[in-house]
């Protein structure tokens, strides 16, 4: 599957207490200082209107990232729209989206404006394709992509439970949500990451 137009969202926890409205200047501060690397941050742009719907979008060039609240349950997506330079495989490309909305709950959680209120759990994800044609959902997409998706996450959640539940239904984007048996800080996440990004970069061939 080649498509590149990936989503992933990491929900907060129940005891997060923050208005979307108070997205807005913090969204306005990652721009001022560039604070999400690998991404050219370009405006804020407020859908606070639609009903679980993407709450306030920090737009860049390469991903835009919501507060959606979808489900009425309040979280952080990344949403991938430029090809990712370098990667081949599913497991290649997802891990970049990964970092990228990691990256940015990493700052919410520490940005100062909100005060400690926001945190988020990472024993849940829910993964999209946005790409009808090259990922439409059904069991067919979902058994291509499941084997880079489980050595994804092995990676990502060494000796957890990793439970994947795909939702097949030919009318909805191709989605997966995977549910883990733990849900440890963001920054360990980030740190692994990090770890398997450096692995990739020795192992690849020079030129």
């Amino acid at each position: 599957m080649d498509s590149h137009k990936l989503s992933v969202k990491f929900f907060a926890t129940d005891d997060s207490a923050v208005e979307l409205a108070a997205f807005v200047p913090v969204f306005h501060g990652f721009i001022q200082r560039h604070a999400v690397p690998d991404h050219l941050l370009i405006d804020v742009a407020d859908y606070q209107h639609v009903h679980h719907g993407p709450g306030i979008a920090l737009i860049s060039q390469e991903s835009n990232f919501y507060t959606d609240t979808g489900e009425g349950r309040l979280g952080l997506m990344c949403q991938r729209k430029q090809p990712i330079p370098g990667t081949g495989t599913f497991r290649d490309r997802l891990a970049p989206v990964t970092s990228a909305v990691l990256r940015a709950c990493d700052l919410l959680e520490k940005d100062p404006a909100l005060s400690g209120r926001l945190r988020f759990r990472t024993d849940e994800i829910l993964l999209r394709v946005h790409d009808r044609l090259l990922a439409p959902n059904t069991p067919e997409t979902y058994r291509e992509v499941e084997p880079d998706l489980r050595s994804f996450l092995s990676t990502l959640y060494p000796g957890d439970s990793i439970s994947l539940e795909p939702r097949h239904a030919p009318q909805t984007l191709f989605e997966v949500r995977v549910r883990i048996g733990s849900s440890p800080p963001v920054t360990d996440l980030l740190e692994r990451l990090e770890a398997l990004a450096s692995l990739n970069l020795a192992s690849a061939p020079s030129r």
